[in-house]
């Protein structure tokens, strides 16, 4: 989405960069509530050796992006992975309890 709040505004529009549609949204402190923030003291370390809780918030190093795990999976090879809502990178599916055998 492009767009953004004009200072003093509770409303704003926003296009889709995809399909271009316009859609004017309510801007609230609730909305910010919900983000998954930039607290690195509040988020864990993503390593995939781990195990996560759905909304708990985590830091991928390697992206130096935050996010939060919106739930939990099972791979096709019976694998465990949280799909987790990250601030720059979008909805992703990351690994969790990987086991290396060697």
């Amino acid at each position: 989405m492009v767009g953004g709040p004009q200072e003093g505004q509770d409303k704003a529009w926003f296009r889709c960069t995809r399909c271009h549609h316009m859609s004017l949204l309510l801007v609230t402190t609730a909305v910010a509530a919900d983000s998954t923030g930039t607290d690195a003291s509040n988020a864990t370390p993503y390593t995939p050796d781990r195990t996560f809780r759905v909304g708990e918030a985590i830091f991928h190093t390697e992206w130096n992006d935050f996010g939060k795990v919106l739930s939990k999976t099972r791979t096709s090879d019976g694998s465990r992975a949280i799909v987790v809502s990250f601030e720059k990178q979008g909805q992703r599916t990351l690994i969790e309890e990987l086991v290396v055998t060697e």
